[in-house]
């Protein structure tokens, strides 16, 4: 236990009970129960807020857009309702940005969602199937073209540069960087330091000239001298030309094939050979960049990819989203929505020590980030846990007993719990969240009492629109995702034909020209442009 997780212990029996000594002396001593249950519903909503469910006594709560868009946790058991609660809200969102609720104003948002499990992303794109369903064609122009879809499958992909960095916001090194970092810590097999360090070079040098992830490539680079001096010709990084300039010295064989091997892994599976593996000219070209306001994202593993490539692949679009945070205008909200968050945070790597620090700045920009999973209390560090809980407006909390201590300082005391012993309260507290039916939960909002709230009640999509879920499914791969991926076919055409270009020529096509890299670089800088104090 290090120094500032040993002073949080010694003082959080304290904390809790000073806490416990301020929720006796409030006034709920004198009031009926659903007296403050009902005045804190009223605080926290508002004109046009977003239904968050019901008290037992039929009182409705809802919470104002700004607090509900706001970074938060929603944490529960499987089965216990939590993803129907995050689809009410996404949905909700989603039906105003796309001017679908004639009763509520519409609400100017980006949204993204990034689910490494395929549930919510399955469910919400019934969801957009069945609303298309319904729309007339100008709504459905509407809807189609306001949604980005990233997922991955044998016949289709979503195309990906990992190793671009067109904007230049951050050096290339750092982009670099990231990369490897979250590849490293996916990894089945451990990395030594010198191949960590060849690993960091050569994606630097793929960056640098701006060439996709490619076996082929690296084998001939690697192993032929003359090849490998045409290709540092045009790599105006010095660092990278010494670094592979006396390979003998910095990269000997050893490490070398070691590197091949994982190179050689990572590309195996086609799924992720076809998205990654084409030239990022050729993806601007097909598919450019297009400013849609809902990013809907599957990095599940399925049956296809081990559960290392989908934590990689959410990883790598989370630091897009990081890198791209400075630019957006922070007069425009985002809601990030990141399903299984404990799993990608678990990972003590740049990525998500660059998030932690984030959850504090993002709303700078505007930016709110719903981090939703189980057991977020043992499945990270305290100092990381204790950075969401004091970084988020609200907490949605289902059947969990490791975070209803969270709540027991904020509970509302009944005339009968009043009368007995404290320890007696705070056990049958524990077991009233364990026990919660589903779709009940506690609702947190930061400054008000912990509300028993029974979430929204969402319609099957399938009933909504009279179709079965299989055909929502095809109406969505046809009439929406469509447009943000490629054929398996023509991505291994590109590929192909990319390497018969580079790869197989003597020498290599000169890529264009470089931009001049940034001179933020470091993760300091990154925080600091996040917060606005851009020197």
């Amino acid at each position: 236990m290090n120094l500032l997780d040993f002073l949080f212990w010694r003082q959080r029996p304290v904390s809790y009970r000073r806490a416990i000594a301020r929720a006796r002396n409030r006034d709920v001593v004198r009031d009926d129960q659903f007296d403050v249950y009902r005045r804190a519903a009223a605080a926290i909503g508002g004109e046009s807020a977003i239904d968050f469910g019901l008290l037992s006594d039929g009182t409705p709560v809802s919470l104002a857009n700004e607090a509900a868009l706001s970074t938060a946790l929603a944490i529960g058991a499987t089965g216990s309702g939590k993803t129907r609660l995050i689809v009410n809200l996404l949905l909700t969102c989603m039906r105003r940005m796309l001017h679908l609720d004639r009763r509520a104003p519409t609400l100017d948002l980006d949204l993204e969602l990034i689910d490494p499990k395929f549930e919510t992303f399955d469910l919400l794109a019934q969801y957009i199937a069945a609303l298309w369903l319904v729309a007339d064609e100008t709504t459905r122009e509407r809807i189609a073209s306001s949604v980005r879809v990233i997922d991955w499958s044998p016949e289709a992909v979503t195309p990906f540069a990992p190793f671009d960095n067109p904007i230049g916001e951050v050096s290339n090194a750092y982009v670099a960087y990231l990369r490897t970092d979250v590849s490293v810590q996916a990894g089945a097999q451990p990395y030594t330091d010198p191949q960590r360090q060849a690993a960091f070079m050569f994606n630097r040098l793929l960056v640098a000239r701006r060439f996709p992830p490619n076996y082929r490539f690296a084998v001939r680079f690697f192993e032929e001298e003359m090849y490998r001096r045409a290709i540092l010709t045009e790599v105006a990084d010095p660092d990278v030309r010494a670094f592979f300039g006396d390979s003998g010295q910095s990269f000997p064989r050893q490490t070398r094939e070691a590197l091949l091997r994982r190179i050689q892994a990572d590309m195996s599976f086609p799924e992720v050979r076809l998205s990654i593996g084409i030239p990022p000219a050729d993806i601007e070209r097909l598919i450019p960049r297009r400013a849609t306001p809902i990013i809907l994202g599957n990095y599940s593993s399925s049956m296809a990819l081990p559960m290392m490539k989908a934590k990689e692949r959410a990883s790598y679009r989370l630091i897009d989203v990081l890198l791209d945070a400075p630019r957006r205008d922070p007069r425009r909200r985002a809601l990030l929505v990141i399903e299984e968050s404990p799993m990608l945070l678990s990972s003590q790597n740049e990525l998500t020590q660059t998030l932690m620090e984030a959850s504090r700045t993002l709303r700078s920009r505007g930016v709110g980030v719903l981090f939703a999973g189980q057991d977020f209390a043992n499945a990270l560090p305290s100092h990381m846990v204790r950075a969401l809980t004091l970084n988020s407006s609200w907490w949605a909390i289902f059947q969990s007993r490791e975070e209803a201590e969270w709540l027991y300082p904020h509970a509302v005391l009944s005339a009968a719990d009043r009368q007995r012993p404290e320890g007696e309260r705070h056990r049958a507290f524990l077991r009233t969240i364990q026990s919660l039916e589903r779709r009940n939960y506690y609702l947190l909002v930061k400054g008000q009492p912990a509300l028993p709230v029974r979430a929204p009640e969402v319609v099957d999509p399938s009933e909504f629109a009279q179709e079965t879920a299989e055909m929502l499914r095809d109406v969505f791969r046809r009439e929406i995702a469509s447009r943000s991926l490629l054929s398996a076919s023509t991505a291994a055409d590109l590929i192909a034909k990319w390497e018969a270009e580079v790869v197989d020529s003597n020498p290599p096509t000169p890529a264009r020209p470089r931009a001049v890299p940034s001179s933020r670089k470091t993760l300091a800088d990154f925080i600091r442009r996040l917060d606005g104090d851009d020197e």
